[in-house]
């Protein structure tokens, strides 16, 4: 955890804006990594709230938080059982783990204090933030997902089912036989430059701050503790990584007075026909240019502008 805490500290003294970092106790006695920015002229608005994908922290954030936070409250925080968060065991049903995180979710915004919030989830964090926001519609003002993970149902014709990247690949035929990202702890201090092999697309998104191993050693030593957050995840998941509750199956039944936009990188491998489809249940979205599947690293700049321009409808 060491490791951990002196590269993420390397990555957030980019920061421009003021920030504090600090755990969050949860009545259950677990601890949330937090990571909050509030300027003073942004009191009184509503607090957007990011929640990352799997296997990331709010590290992956940094070239988002200075932007969102200029007018707003921005709180980033660790999953439960990822980053710099607890890792208690999770349930090993689909329906037992995902509830694990949501009660975590709002055990944490009960704790913060926060009434209400915008809610950004990306990958994992995104299915997490509908999944919360069919349980406590009340606290959401505005759903933003991006490129979310589990939502579509597998196809049952091989055909339809697009191909994914190497990477993804690997992961989901590891995800039978263990957790997904054992081999990365079993490389020990070979595994940042495991991370560079298979991800050095990491490298060039965030090359405007770091032009050294700092990202692929933050994934890295993210992902090196005991896999809590993983076997969450795991047990939620089927082959090749589908969902096993499927998002798509459910996202009618949040509030219909909760407005929901999503957010697409134009050259995703996520399946974005199934942003069609939820865009014919509520309608907005936005699809970024030269993007992929992390595109608030791709193309940031447009990325922070479309969630700022969302972000300042609701207030």
């Amino acid at each position: 955890m060491s490791h951990l805490k002196n590269v993420e500290a390397r990555i957030l003294q980019c920061l421009q804006n003021r920030f504090v970092t600090r755990y969050i106790s949860l009545p259950n006695q677990a601890k949330i990594w937090t990571v909050s920015l509030s300027p003073e002229r942004a009191k009184g608005r509503t607090p957007l709230v990011m929640v990352h994908g799997f296997g990331g922290g709010v590290g992956l954030w940094i070239l988002n938080l200075d932007q969102l936070s200029s007018c707003r409250p921005v709180h980033a925080f660790d999953l439960l059982g990822f980053g710099r968060s607890s890792r208690p065991p999770f349930p090993r049903d689909a329906q037992g783990a995902e509830e694990e995180f949501v009660s975590s979710i709002e055990a944490w915004r009960r704790e913060m204090g926060i009434p209400n919030m915008i809610l950004l989830g990306h990958s994992l964090g995104g299915f997490l933030a509908a999944s919360y926001s069919l349980q406590y519609p009340e606290r959401v003002k505005h759903l933003i997902l991006v490129d979310p993970w589990g939502f579509p149902t597998r196809p049952t014709d091989p055909a339809q089912i697009r191909t994914p990247p190497t990477w993804v690949k690997a992961v989901a035929t590891l995800l039978g036989r263990s957790n997904p990202l054992a081999v990365l702890r079993a490389a020990g201090p070979w595994g940042p430059g495991l991370v560079q092999r298979f991800r050095p697309d990491f490298k060039q998104k965030f090359a405007d701050f770091f032009d050294d191993d700092t990202i692929s050693e933050y994934i890295y030593h993210c992902n090196a503790q005991t896999p809590s957050g993983e076997a969450g995840f795991k047990a939620m998941t089927e082959a090749f990584g589908w969902a096993r509750r499927p998002m798509l199956e459910r996202i009618h039944l949040i509030r219909r007075d909760l407005p929901i936009t999503l957010i697409y990188g134009a050259n995703s491998w996520i399946d974005t026909s199934t942003g069609e489809k939820v865009k014919h249940l509520r309608p907005g979205s936005y699809a970024i240019p030269g993007a992929s599947h992390h595109v608030y690293a791709d193309q940031p700049h447009a990325f922070n502008a479309a969630v700022k321009q969302i972000c300042d409808a609701v207030d």
